[in-house]
């Protein structure tokens, strides 16, 4: 899965993930969780015709 990846790979989306698995979240839910995010991000930065910019998407994640 591709989002076992993202999570590896950016911190902030790890933290995000292992949050959720903490809380009580079954897996599954959190890497759905973690997509949701990722398409977000997209979508917004593809409206928005802007480049990914880590400090400015923390608040976002």
């Amino acid at each position: 899965m591709p989002i076992l990846s993202t999570v590896q790979h950016n911190d902030e989306m790890k933290r995000f993930y292992e949050r959720l698995v903490e809380s009580g979240k079954v897996k599954m839910s959190a890497q759905i969780a973690v997509m949701r995010k990722v398409v977000l991000l997209a979508h917004s930065l593809y409206k928005n015709n802007e480049k990914y910019d880590e400090t400015k998407y923390l608040n976002f994640i």
